[in-house]
Formats: C-alpha cells, structure tokens, sequence
C-alpha cells in the first residue's frame, strides 16, 4: 500500500484546499487562490501529535507517486522571511513525518522527499525595477542565498530536494508537475 493511501485512510479529515493552507492569520490574506486541489493539513497533523507542545511543521503535505513534498507557505517577499523559521519547520517537520512514516509501516527512504517554501513574487512596481546594472547583478547573487533560506545543508540529509520560489512559479510549474489538468 503506497503513502497516500495510507495517508488517506488515517488522515481524510485532514484534507484541505490549497487557498485554506495557505492563509496568514497575522494579515488575513491567502498568498494562494485555489480551492480545487487538495493536501493534507501538515500543521493541524502535528498539533493533533503533540497538542502540549507543538514542533514546527510545514503547511502541507502533497503526494504524487512515490514523491512526498513538504510546503511552507510564507505570506512575504523572500527577503523578509525568516530562514531561522524555515529551518526549525523543515527539521521538526522532517522528524514527525519520520515517525508518522514508521506508524504506517512505511519506510522514507522508499520516498523521495521534496520541501518547498513558496513565497510571494517580485513586485516589479517597487524600487527593485529602478535597479542599476550593478544592483541587479548583486540582486542575482544575493538571490541564491536568500531565497534558498541558507537550506542547502538539508538537500541529501533530510530532503532529496529543496525547492523555493514564488506563487507564481508554484502555481504555473510546481501543480502542473503534479496534476497537469488542475486549473489554476
């Protein structure tokens, strides 16, 4: 029996739209509109887990085949997340979903992991648009570092893969990877 059907059988309440997922109760804004697509509610499997003292966790969890990804959604530019927070909800994530994996009698290794951040896109009416050449070339090369959140230590220990990007690139590239016919 795969993951996703173990998953299914023992976590089905758990199952929520994309736009639901992905709400910021700080501004009460969804960084994504989608309610047709639906994965389990990682955060509220965790604290179900460990109601006293709850570890970090990403969002969502999103099977396709043998591929399990890990999605955090943050509601802000890349610059302005905290990779600290990141970090601490990849590793406690990781952690919970090892030990949920041995309950089902599933083994990770089986898996191939992926963890996505998904933040919101350039905004090119800011001040970013004004950029210089040098600016932009610096932007680039700050880009790698900020944007992957410092996780690239992560990639072959806990994840197979890490992925960060914006809204758009998940909406448009990310969902059609894993169901093509989902109209977002």
């Amino acid at each position: 029996m795969s993951a996703e059907t173990k998953f299914r059988t023992k976590y089905q309440d758990r199952l929520t739209d994309l736009k639901t997922l992905s709400h910021d109760s700080n501004n009460n804004e969804y960084l994504y509109q989608n309610t047709t697509y639906k994965s389990y509610n990682f955060d509220e499997i965790v604290k179900a887990r460990n109601p006293k003292c709850t570890p970090a966790s990403p969002d969502t969890l999103i099977f396709k085949g043998n591929k399990v990804y890990c999605v955090e959604f943050k509601n802000s530019f890349k610059k302005r997340v905290n990779a600290g927070v990141i970090k601490k909800k990849l590793e406690d994530g990781y952690k919970v979903l090892s030990e949920i994996f041995i309950e089902l009698g599933l083994q990770l290794t089986d898996y191939q992991l992926i963890f996505c951040v998904v933040h919101k896109g350039f905004n090119e009416s800011e001040l970013e648009k004004k950029e210089t050449k040098w600016r932009k070339i610096r932007y680039r090369t700050e880009y790698k570092r900020i944007a992957q959140f410092d996780l690239e230590q992560y990639k072959g220990k806990y994840f197979d893969d890490i992925l960060t990007n914006d809204v758009d690139f998940f909406r448009k590239e990310f969902i059609e990877k894993i169901n093509p016919t989902l109209p977002c």
